[in-house]
């Protein structure tokens, strides 16, 4: 019996698994998903690995579905130890390549990319009993700011625990990052009210402009399998107006947002459907919207709403001031609306347009047309009736709707449209896309550049008829003369009551970003010379944001000839680019001895769909079976059942004092302990005040009193112990001057062997720890101060951060910290001290700093300069790992032999 997996790939990422009826679905052992943010454009790689286990030969399907914003620009594979690359070619000729290689029982896969609707991509392949198999998948995307904040959503559905899971983003900004967010898991309906945090999400600050988000939840943190979304939410800093100008390699983009511009009153015309086909559920779910909405239209602003079918219902014969009492009656006229008759879309929307044209005029309020239809029709060129250049948003409800024509009406009028999806969250989405767009703070907006100063040709749209708060303009172009970029623009637009904005954009302004960057190297290999032209972020983002653009032209476009001429451009830029668009593809070909499947993308009207339709949705091309695969049906799923957010932390009571342990661990005079180092210490120390490593965003431990008859008991609540694997902990960690982030690091320690952790050579302070080794990490440490010996056992059950031990050495703080596996130690270097040893003092006579963090091969790497006292330099290259409360920089044995020759030599004779 073969066995199906498919891989989907939705909104940002979903994995789900399809199997047979009898067989066990394969194992997927390694899923990695890395994001790397380089000014809002996003990098992400999906590297998912499966193994056969069964005793025969089976079929592994890769099926994923890509976001309407998202452009595939890689994909490989790896099986039987050959890599197998694709390519993207012309829609035309990739077809052929395709029906070609399928003629001759060749193996193939197709990407295509289908306008206005998601993407599949779905390849097959043959997996030999015992065999592995590698899936990459790349592509590249520019977050969108809504509502103040950029979204980075990945899906993830494996169907099953997944031994090595993880989640990285990397967030790289030329402006101060002011706020991140990590809402816990959810599946796809939008939620109603505060989300929270996830909990297992690790935020890791490395710099003022750059952030590590990483999530790895452990086998037995998975339970049945993570199902939903894993969403990360940032911003930066607004607090100057001339946005973001940054140049690279010939290529600049301008992010716009400025903040502290009055909102503009609004004249806001609504125009809903009410035909027949809107009955029921539809018309409840636009009524429930439509109050949210009109809770949230600002007092300043006037409403008319107006019902069509085959023929027009207004609630007034004029727009209203959105008065208390006037909110009140138009909630009771929507609520009384009917369904019933034809859908004469041309009639309403020119009914619309010239009602605003009469109101709003010039007069320095902002017009606005909220379209909603479920169903198809006609319209004319209104570009004609919209003298006045109203901008039109349209919303297309359910299957039913026609996107084509709600697109290319929007296009057409300034405005965008959306899908309004039927699930039970309808009136949640509706009432979303009005947010976006409830403010306006100014129109008619022009980015003027001295003339001379950029290829005119190639240079992305510098007019944007309306700015909403919470938005971004973004401009991106060809510099023809980098010293007049640097001499400064004006950015100007209308505001209230037509007043002239004019913000200007200061000289040397500019940030300009080296290209190729200096890209570090471990140790002393030298950089190989650059042979071929690699296309930097920034043009590659211009590609990208001038093929979206042109796109949106051709949806606004009637004449043939002049879409003939668009569509050559956007062919021309996806091969040079290599980006995977509506009007290319990609051709994977493979060995005949894989006996894969040829399939083509499809495309979904809708976010879940049956396993029937992610099989081959009507219209797919037919797949050409191989000879072996099995006649029997495969069991359907009803439906990707996402779920509710799962509870990822729960709490329990459990008795816990540690005041007896704590008094031990401080025989010295202590006055204090202080939150912020976690720390024994005098007030005045001046290590007091310093945060050696990071601090969690975990919920605080809780202490709850009960009182029960004459009894008073003290019960601390704390959440469970994280269930971590050993290649998720490091043992020891070490912050460097001038390196916020610890070095982390494992040694191969022999179990019930003692070692020297850290020992002071100084004659003013006796010192000595040393660690037993347990089964995985140290699981006593024994510890001489003075004349006064202790030791401290692990204890795994112990989720709270509260230290085991902590002591100060001069300037050197020394940590030890509960893990599920034992003990973790941590120690803070502020300056150079020579008079320690053992095991943390490996690198106490050097200083570092961070280079860079980079994706190579489908994982983040760092590369980490340190220096010796003696002025040697070397660049380390380190893997990203959580560590305790934030990330550290792990370093494998082989670069930790650099500084030492054998662990044998930290053993300490009982």
């Amino acid at each position: 019996m073969g066995i199906r997996m498919v891989l989907v790939i939705q909104a940002c990422v979903l994995i789900c698994v399809i199997s047979s009826q009898s067989v066990k679905p394969p194992k997927i052992y390694f899923l990695h998903v890395t994001s790397e943010i380089d000014y809002r454009f996003a990098k992400t790689v999906v590297t998912s690995k499966v193994v056969n286990k069964e005793p025969t030969a089976s079929e592994a399907v890769f099926d994923l579905t890509l976001p309407n914003e998202a452009f595939i620009t890689a994909f490989k594979l790896t099986i039987n130890g050959k890599e197998i690359e694709g390519k993207v070619k012309e829609k035309e000729q990739a077809k052929q390549e395709f029906e070609a290689a399928k003629a001759k029982g060749q193996s193939a896969g197709h990407i295509v990319a289908k306008p206005r609707e998601t993407n599949k991509f779905q390849i097959q392949v043959n997996v030999a009993a015992q065999e592995k198999v590698t899936f990459v998948l790349t592509y590249r995307e520019l977050l969108k700011r809504t509502n103040g904040l950029y979204n980075h959503v990945i899906y993830i559905n494996p169907g099953q625990v997944v031994d090595d899971l993880k989640i990285n983003v990397l967030i790289k900004e030329s402006s101060t990052i002011t706020i991140i967010k990590t809402p816990p898991i959810r599946n796809e309906l939008l939620p109603e009210g505060p989300e929270g945090t996830n909990k297992l999400a690790v935020v890791d600050r490395i710099s003022p402009t750059k952030a590590f988000i990483s999530y790895e939840p452990s086998p037995l943190e998975q339970e049945s399998g993570i199902s939903g979304q894993f969403i990360v939410q940032y911003d930066v800093d607004r607090n100057n107006n001339a946005g973001d100008l940054l140049f690279m390699d010939g290529y600049f983009v301008h992010f716009l947002a400025p903040e502290g511009i009055e909102p503009m009153p609004m004249d806001i015309m609504f125009v809903l459907d009410k035909s027949g086909s809107m009955e029921t559920t539809k018309m409840n779910q636009l009524k429930e919207s439509m109050m949210k909405i009109l809770d949230d239209v600002k007092a300043e602003d006037k409403i008319f709403i107006m019902a069509f079918a085959s023929s027009l219902r207004y609630w007034k014969q004029e727009f209203v001031q959105a008065t208390p009492e006037n909110i009140i009656a138009s909630k009771n006229y929507v609520n009384n609306i009917k369904s019933g008759g034809g859908t004469n879309i041309d009639l309403a929307l020119k009914e619309g347009i010239k009602r605003l044209t009469q109101i709003s005029g010039n007069k320095g309020r902002a017009p606005v047309l909220v379209f909603l239809t479920d169903g198809k029709g006609r319209v004319r060129d209104l570009k004609r009736e919209n003298e006045a250049e109203i901008p039109i948003f349209s919303l297309a409800f359910g299957r039913g709707a026609d996107f084509d024509l709600v697109k290319r009406v929007a296009a057409q009028n300034n405005g965008f449209g959306r899908k309004i999806y039927e699930d039970s969250d309808a009136a949640l989405q509706i009432a979303g896309f009005y947010k976006e767009i409830s403010t306006v703070l100014m129109k008619n907006v022009s980015f003027n550049y001295i003339d001379g100063t950029l290829y005119d040709t190639e240079v992305t749209n510098t007019k944007f008829s309306t700015y909403f708060k919470g938005s971004e303009m973004v401009v991106a172009g060809k510099v023809k003369d980098l010293n007049k970029l640097q001499s400064g623009l004006t950015v100007n637009g209308t505001g209230v009551g037509n007043r002239e904005i004019e913000i200007p954009v200061p000289r040397m302004w500019c940030t300009i970003l080296p290209w190729p960057p200096r890209r570090p190297m471990p140790f002393t290999t030298p950089t190989p010379p650059v042979t071929t032209r690699n296309p930097s972020i920034m043009e590659k983002l211009w590609a990208y944001l001038t093929i979206k653009q042109l796109l949106k032209d051709k949806d606004a476009l009637d004449s043939t000839n002049e879409i003939k001429t668009l569509n050559n451009k956007i062919i021309q830029l996806s091969l040079k680019y290599q980006f995977v668009t509506p009007l290319t593809s990609m051709v994977v070909t493979l060995p005949d001895q894989t006996k894969a499947n040829p399939s083509e993308v499809q495309t979904s009207e809708r976010r879940r769909e049956t396993a029937a339709d992610l099989a081959g949705l009507s219209g797919a091309m037919p797949m050409a079976m191989p000879k072996n695969f099995p006649s029997t049906p495969f069991k359907r799923i009803a439906k990707l059942q996402l779920g509710p957010p799962r509870q990822i932390m729960n709490f329990q009571s459990i008795p816990f004092n540690r005041n007896a342990k704590l008094q031990r661990a401080s025989p010295r005079q202590m006055s204090m302990i202080d939150p912020q180092f976690r720390g024994f210490m005098p007030r005045n120390h001046p290590m007091a005040r310093r945060n050696p490593f990071p601090t969690t965003t975990r919920p605080p431990v809780t202490t709850r009193t009960t009182t029960l008859k004459t009894t008073t008991t003290t019960i601390t609540s704390r959440p469970i112990v994280r269930k971590l694997e050993k290649s998720q902990i490091p043992s020891f960690g070490i912050t460097l001057p001038g390196l916020e982030t610890p070095l982390c690091f494992d040694l191969p320690m022999n179990q019930s062997k003692v070692y020297n952790l850290m020992s002071s050579s100084s004659p003013a302070k006796v010192f000595k720890m040393n660690g037993r080794s347990g089964p995985e990490m140290i699981d006593r440490i024994t510890v001489t101060e003075d004349v006064q010996t202790v030791s401290y056992d692990a204890q795994p059950t112990d989720a709270s951060k509260t230290p085991v031990f902590q002591t100060l050495l001069e300037t050197t703080s020394l940590v030890a910290r509960n893990t599920p596996l034992g003990l973790q130690f941590l120690a803070n270097f502020p300056a150079r001290n020579n008079d320690i040893n053992g095991i943390l003092a490996l690198f106490k006579d050097y200083s570092g700093n961070l280079v860079d963090i980079l994706i190579e091969s489908g994982e983040f790497v760092a590369y980490v300069n340190i220096e010796s006292s003696s002025g040697t330099l070397t660049v380390l290259k380190a893997t990203t790992k959580e560590f305790d409360d934030g990330i550290c920089y792990y370093l494998d044995n082989e670069t930790l032999q650099q500084f030492y020759t054998n662990i044998s030599q930290f053993e300490v004779t009982s």
